[in-house]
C-alpha cells in the first residue's frame, strides 16, 4: 500500500519463494519465518518507500520491493479485551484513510495464545494495486503491526510464501543479551626486577 495511514495504523510489505531464515524484532520478542531473497531495508530505503509520512520501525522486502513485510510497535495500549470493539474502529479510519479501499476480510483469529486482528484489503498508491494482510496483537501494553503486503499482479505466485510467514510467528522469543564491545582481559602487572647489589 505504501503509504502510511495513521496514528493507529502502519503499512508495509513482503514476498519470494520457500522460507529459508528467521528473523527477531527483539524489542517486541517476535520471531518469524522468512523466504529466501529477502532483506531487511535501510532506513533511507523506508523512508523513501513511505514517504511523505514516517515508515514504520522495519521492512523486509524482495529485491523489486514489491512484496515486503512491515513491523512496528506503537505506543497505543489495546488490550484484548476490547479488541473486538478495536476492529470497528479500525475499520472506519481504513476507509477515511484510503479512498476507493476494498475489504477482503477482516477477522478476529487466536495465535500463540493470542487474540489478533487480522485485516486484508486492496489499496491503491501510485497508481498500483496492493493487496494487504495486516496482523494487530497487544503486546507488552503497546500494539504490535506486521503488514504483509504485494502487488496484486504479484499475490497469486506471493500468498502461500506470506501465508507461511503468518503461520510461523513465534511470540515470547528470549533474546540473548548481547555485548558488543566487552572490556579486554587485564594483563598482570609485569614484576619489577630488584637490582643486584655491586660485588
Amino acid at each position: 500500500m505504501k503509504k502510511f495511514l495513521s496514528t493507529l495504523i502502519l503499512c508495509c510489505g513482503l514476498a519470494s519463494t520457500a522460507l529459508a531464515n528467521d528473523f527477531t524484532f527483539a524489542q517486541a520478542g517476535l520471531k518469524i519465518d522468512l523466504p529466501n531473497g529477502f532483506n531487511l531495508l535501510p532506513r533511507a530505503d523506508i523512508d523513501q518507500l513511505y514517504a511523505p509520512t514516517r515508515g514504520p520501525g522495519f521492512v523486509i522486502g524482495n529485491a523489486a520491493r514489491s512484496v515486503t513485510i512491515s513491523y512496528d510497535l506503537k505506543a497505543q495500549d489495546i488490550t484484548e479485551m476490547n479488541l473486538a470493539q478495536s476492529l470497528k474502529t479500525f475499520e472506519q479510519v481504513f476507509e477515511q484513510r484510503l479512498p476507493g479501499l476494498v475489504w477482503k476480510q477482516r477477522k478476529l483469529l487466536e495465535h500463540e495464545k493470542q487474540q489478533w486482528l487480522q485485516l486484508e484489503f486492496l489499496s491503491k498508491s501510485g497508481g498500483v494495486e496492493y493487496y494487504n494482510i495486516m496482523l494487530i496483537t497487544p503486546i507488552k501494553n503497546q500494539m504490535l503491526v506486521l503488514n504483509l503486503n504485494s502487488t496484486v499482479a504479484e499475490f497469486p505466485t506471493a500468498e502461500a510464501p506470506l501465508r507461511a510467514v503468518m503461520k510461523s510467528i513465534a511470540l515470547n522469543v528470549v533474546v540473548p543479551e548481547m555485548i558488543t564491545n566487552p572490556a579486554p582481559a587485564k594483563k598482570p602487572a609485569a614484576s619489577k626486577k630488584k637490582d643486584k647489589p655491586a660485588a
